[in-house]
């Protein structure tokens, strides 16, 4: 197995090494450890963002918005970076590393591009997208959301290419930079905070949440940049000869990205649903939210970043057997790691609401809504990161067509379940809706891996 370059000093790196047993399993605590450092200064900007808020029509309006653009640039991530990653890898094992780094150059600017023509049919769209989106909220806050939604077009552009540049670093195996770089969106926002002092409201978020994602397409492409060759004859033929994996990293990007749409809009239409019930419901839902990516932050995460690089050169290698050996021991042992997390969030829910939001103008009963939520919610966890590790084995494989089918049909379960459970439990409808969503989507996934190996092995 070929080591993990991590960008660390050498006695450091020894020591993770020995101490967890091998490269990829130090990769993983490595990306966990840093991931998790960023869930913590995220958290912060979380707590003092619910001090200053709490659950106010400013902030359900601007969560939703966040929500529009993040789904967005998910869904973008899931097409080229994704389709990107395996043929970087079959690439460099055939041809050599600089014909690898020549197809990430001209995906960037074809992803740049795709974000570009993307925000500007989001911003020209804004006021029918709001008005069908937001039938619960008040005109005054629909205008809000409008304003709120231009504001944030540059945080599409350069959150969106930050996925395209994380996945060349991570299809390296250079995970130091592209796990801690994105804590410094939560610390933009953290700064206007404590610039903005008593007067904060949605545009101090906003501002602090694009100048954040500034700062982090600066940093990778700082990174990406010194790892590039400096000759002018090396740049004059990347950008005057396309690279024909091109080809193939478009026309496979095309499937990933209608199924992104599919299974990614998942958290728009939940947040949608959301705005139909009472006030406030949106920041509700979206506050459960935070505490389960705590889990999925150090398991999912991590996993599907260190792991994928690895699926990719054993698809590459043809490595079948090594593949489905891989993906089980992978699938387990996070598995059993989640577990006793999920159960802690279910029993201690209302304590851990109140630790981490609980002051200023988040009350006692907004804790308890929230918590109420959040027992439904933290059953999704274990489901989520088995399906995040079988679909990234499954994009190794290339298997378009039938991510096709599980995305959309994802896409239709969900809202259905949440048209019929929120009626009776509300928000934690919506939550228990997405818990049976993932079970049925990570069970099928790895169905269909299992069988697309076996087919690879026969031929």
């Amino acid at each position: 197995m070929p080591a993990i370059r991590i960008a660390l000093p050498a006695p450091l790196r020894s020591l993770l090494a020995r101490g967890a047993g091998s490269a990829m399993v130090s990769g993983f605590l490595l990306v966990a450890m840093l991931t998790m450092v960023g869930k913590i200064v995220s958290f912060a900007k979380d707590a003092v963002v619910a001090a200053k808020l709490g659950t106010a029509d400013e902030l359900d309006a601007f969560m939703l918005v966040f929500g529009f653009f993040s789904f967005a640039s998910t869904v973008l991530a899931g097409g080229l970076p994704e389709s990107f990653v395996p043929a970087y890898a079959d690439l460099r094992e055939r041809r050599g590393l600089r014909r690898a780094e020549r197809l990430g150059v001209q995906c960037a600017v074809w992803h740049f591009a795709a974000l570009l023509i993307c925000g500007l049919a989001i911003t020209l769209a804004a006021p029918l997208l709001v008005s069908w989106a937001t039938q619960g909220f008040t005109p005054q806050k629909q205008t809000l959301a409008v304003k709120l939604l231009h504001g944030l077009l540059p945080f599409l552009l350069c959150f969106g290419l930050a996925h395209h540049l994380s996945a060349w670093l991570r299809a390296g195996k250079s995970f130091l930079l592209a796990s801690s770089a994105p804590m410094l969106v939560p610390l933009g926002i953290v700064t206007a905070l404590l610039l903005a002092g008593d007067q904060v409201n949605a545009w101090t978020l906003v501002s602090g949440t694009v100048w954040g994602a500034v700062a982090h397409v600066a940093v990778l492409l700082i990174a990406i940049a010194r790892r590039l060759p400096r000759s002018l004859c090396w740049w004059r033929c990347c950008l005057r000869h396309w690279e024909p994996g091109l080809r193939t990293v478009l026309r496979n990007a095309l499937p990933f990205l209608v199924g992104g749409v599919a299974f990614g809009s998942a958290v728009v239409v939940d947040q949608t649903m959301a705005a139909w019930l009472t006030a406030g419901s949106v920041a509700v839902l979206g506050y459960a939210d935070k505490v389960c990516a705590i889990v999925l932050a150090v398991t999912a995460g991590p996993a599907s970043d260190v792991l994928f690089p690895h699926f990719a050169e054993l698809v590459a290698r043809r490595d079948w057997n090594g593949l489905r050996k891989r993906l089980f021991a992978s699938a387990g042992l996070i598995i059993s790691a989640a577990l006793p997390m999920t159960l802690i969030l279910c029993f201690m829910a209302p304590w851990i609401v109140s630790t981490l939001f609980e002051r200023g103008a988040f009350g006692p009963q907004d804790t308890q809504r929230v918590a109420e939520v959040l027992r439904f919610a933290a059953f999704q966890i274990p489901f989520y990161i088995l399906g995040t590790v079988a679909a990234r084995v499954a994009v190794s494989l290339q298997a378009s067509r039938f991510m096709l089918v599980i995305s959309f049909s994802a896409l239709a379960l969900n809202a259905s379940l949440n048209w019929l459970l929120m009626r009776h439990l509300g928000a934690a409808g919506i939550a228990l809706s997405t818990v049976i969503v993932h079970f049925l989507c990570a069970s099928a996934t790895c169905v269909i891996c299992l069988i697309v190996i076996r087919r690879k092995e026969a031929s």
